[in-house]
């Protein structure tokens, strides 16, 4: 995005703007078995977590869970996972979910049994699905569910109870929301209309609840930035208007009788004739709530007893018997109701506040996977230690081992460790990026020798949930950080702080590969450039370019030439603005060779300057295999990553087979050019002082020398990020 020198409060919130608005321009598009006679539980106090450690010694199951439901899993999928199970007792068996012990009910038929549990939705950025840890003979008792008998109620029971319902589309990125999700529903403007059809079934009589979430996105000094009329099946039910950006919750009460069983239809209109200039709404969700008949849905019913219901009994009907009732109020301590619940129905007398999940013979859910944990390589063994740490998936991690070798030849010892293991030895098996930083400070502290460098290997998103993102653009995740001027944006940095300061602590650099033959790609070349035996005269040879759309460009251009002395040689391009053949003569330059390639100036996702000076289009046309640069991005979004549809241009760069760069440092957000200057001339600095600093120590040691003090300064801390691989042994010593 755009960079220039302010001068004043003035300029510096009219660059915010410009930003904001090209930023958006880019990101838009962008079966059960018989349950009559379980065992004998025991109810108690809680255990205590149990620890990854203690799972190791007998291995353990990891059981994913996507929605709120009742789970079963039999001895038949235990054995098939866990052979070494083949004997288990289920008395000894412990469930967790990140380290809790969570309460089971265990049913036994012969030597065979199931295991039933209430389950929870995942509320991790970064998964939809929940991991449970299922664990055997470790010590400490399992928790099981407590048992009540079923209270007393008369036959005069209510038919119907009151439930809550969401419709939720993750379609478009708004990276400048502070609080809350970032991925809505759609945008509507001023003067547009928007039908949203929601299907609501089993409706019984009464009233209801509509409420919808909107993030108003403009603002104006106007009286009213919004307005916004609600419709239910043709009929209005709210009027509003509001002033401000954020979010807002429009709640109007839904008569009795307009709701319909089947599709409805709710209709969300802007006027357009609010005064301001601009009016922009994400619709984030709606919710309906309803009566609705107390009949189950594919032999399972989930409902809470209101205080208006408290004292009156609900007859639970449509279930295959025998029905089970479980109080999921509090998850770490679920009741089981015992008693006579033959029949296919039953009249269930429960407590208001609370809520419960009721299941016949076949409406127990079935997990979405069932995985053995992965305990090789064991990171916490007393021998573990590397200076060089390779993180990745499997397949990803395949390719790389003739640069391993290569990093093994020179003395650094090395380990390549699966993603898998990383999250389920330091994160209860949730696949979230605190795995990889948890594993680094483990390693700071207990490793010999512990990590100097940290490459990792996979392509993140803005949209690891994959709502919008294929799989291929998820492979390992990355952390969020908000920021001035982009809003949200990705930061490796925070995986390798070790103590805790938000700022990294050891050489940190990832290949953004969605495939096995993009990871090829980049160690192909980092082996080519390191092993040539030939003199490399180009790669002392510096290459700044100047974006000809402000002057200052030019200058901090020539004032990070100027930081480099002999044998170094400094070149400057800066085209005027609105040059046309600025492309073919970058292309020039990249074909000569030049170690370092520095750019300054205005940029987006795929392009330097805004006169196109060079764009990831322009990249296919380059044939410098043998000359390849690192390149130093001193502008904006260009190293962005994570969008799940925009190839980046230090992606195309990076990734492109014929030439481009071994290495970028490139920028995942908007900062202004005074804030990047400090690490730019950090750079030059460090590699003056320390001639034989791989490319990560000298990324590293600038970092360092960035005062962490200023908000802008760290703000380029945090988004600059090194892409290829921190121990590169740059060329122009």
């Amino acid at each position: 995005m755009s960079n220039f020198k302010l001068a004043g409060t003035a300029r510096r919130y009219l660059f915010a703007i410009l930003c904001i608005i090209l930023l958006f321009s880019y990101l838009a598009a962008c079966g059960g078995g018989d349950r009559k006679n379980p065992t004998e539980t025991v109810a108690g106090s809680t255990p205590e977590p149990v620890s990854t450690e203690a799972l190791a010694v007998t291995g353990a199951l990891k059981i994913g869970v996507n929605e709120e439901r009742l789970y079963e899993i039999t001895s038949t999928d235990i054995k098939r996972w866990m052979p070494g199970w083949a004997n288990v007792d289920p008395a000894h068996l412990r469930l967790t979910l990140r380290g809790q012990a969570q309460p089971v009910w265990i049913s036994t038929q012969g030597k065979d049994f199931s295991m039933i549990f209430y389950g929870i939705q995942s509320d991790s950025r970064y998964t939809d699905e929940n991991i449970y840890m299922l664990a055997g003979g470790v010590d400490g008792d399992p928790l099981f569910m407590e048992e009540k008998q079923l209270p007393e109620a008369n036959s005069s029971a209510l038919e119907s109870f009151l439930t809550k319902i969401r419709f939720e589309e993750n379609k478009v990125y708004a990276p400048q929301v502070i609080d809350g999700d970032h991925l809505f529903w759609l945008s509507l403007p001023g003067r547009k209309t928007q039908d949203f059809e929601v299907d609501l079934q089993k409706i019984a009589s009464g009233s209801g609840r509509l409420c919808v979430s909107i993030w108003g996105s403009t603002e104006s000094p106007v009286e009213y930035d919004h307005h916004l009329v609600i419709s239910l099946n043709g009929q209005k039910l709210m009027d509003e208007k509001w002033d401000g950006a954020g979010r807002r919750m429009l709640v109007a009460d839904i008569p009795a009788g307009m709701l319909k069983d089947g599709k409805n239809m709710v209709l969300l209109e802007v006027p357009g004739d609010t005064s301001a200039a601009a009016e922009i709404n994400f619709v984030d969700w709606i919710e309906i709530d309803y009566p609705r008949q107390a009949e189950a849905d594919n032999d399972f019913l989930a409902f809470d007893i209101t205080n208006q219901m408290a004292g009156s009994p609900l007859h639970l009907g449509e279930f295959g018997e025998p029905i089970v009732v479980v109080d999921v109020t509090v998850p770490t301590e679920t009741v089981r109701f015992t008693g006579s619940t033959a029949g296919n129905d039953l009249i269930f007398l429960g407590e208001a506040g609370h809520r419960y999940m009721a299941a016949g013979r076949k409406g127990f859910a079935r997990p979405a996977h069932l995985t053995p944990v992965a305990f090789s390589p064991d990171l916490r063994a007393p021998d573990a230690g590397a200076d060089y740490v390779v993180i990745g998936p499997h397949d990803l991690l395949q390719p790389l081992s003739p640069l391993l070798e290569w990093r093994g030849s020179q003395g650094l010892k090395v380990i390549s460790i699966p993603l898998d293991a990383v999250y389920d030895q330091f994160n209860e098996g949730m696949p979230e990026p605190e795995a990889i930083r948890e594993l680094m400070t483990y390693a700071a502290k207990s490793w010999h020798p512990a990590p100097r460098y940290l490459l990792l290997v996979g392509d993140a998103t803005y949209d690891p949930r994959g709502y919008i993102s294929p799989p291929e653009a998820n492979r390992l995740p990355v952390f969020f950080v908000q920021t001035d001027f982009g809003g949200e944006t990705a930061s490796d940095a925070l995986l390798g702080d070790v103590n805790g300061d938000r700022l990294p602590d050891l050489a940190i650099g990832r290949i953004p590969a969605q495939n096995a033959d993009q990871v090829r790609i980049i160690v192909e070349k980092i082996l080519a450039y390191e092993q040539s035996s030939a003199v490399e005269d180009w790669r002392a040879k510096v290459l700044a370019i100047a974006d000809g759309q402000e002057t200052s460009f030019k200058s901090d251009a020539q004032t990070f030439l100027d930081g480099f002395t002999a044998p170094y040689q400094g070149m400057l391009y800066a085209p005027e603005a609105g040059v046309k053949d600025a492309p073919e003569k970058i292309r020039s330059y990249f074909d000569e060779g030049y170690g370092i390639i520095a750019y300054f100036g205005h940029g987006s996702i795929k392009m330097w300057g805004k006169d196109r000076i060079f764009m990831a289009e322009d990249v296919s046309s380059l044939s410098n295999l043998a000359r390849l640069p690192v390149i130093i991005n001193m502008t904006c979004l260009t190293g962005f990553f994570i969008h799940p549809k925009v190839v980046s241009l230090m992606e195309t760069l990076l990734f492109y087979d014929q030439g481009g760069a071994v290495a970028m440092l490139a920028p995942t957000s908007l900062t202004l050019p005074s804030s990047q200057s400090y690490l730019s001339q950090a750079l030059t600095d460090v590699m003056m002082q320390n001639p034989t600093a791989t490319l990560g120590e000298v990324f590293l040691q600038a970092q360092g020398m960035v005062p962490a003090g200023d908000a802008g300064a760290r703000e380029v801390l945090l988004t600059f990020l090194l892409f290829g691989d921190p121990a590169l042994m740059l060329g122009f010593k």
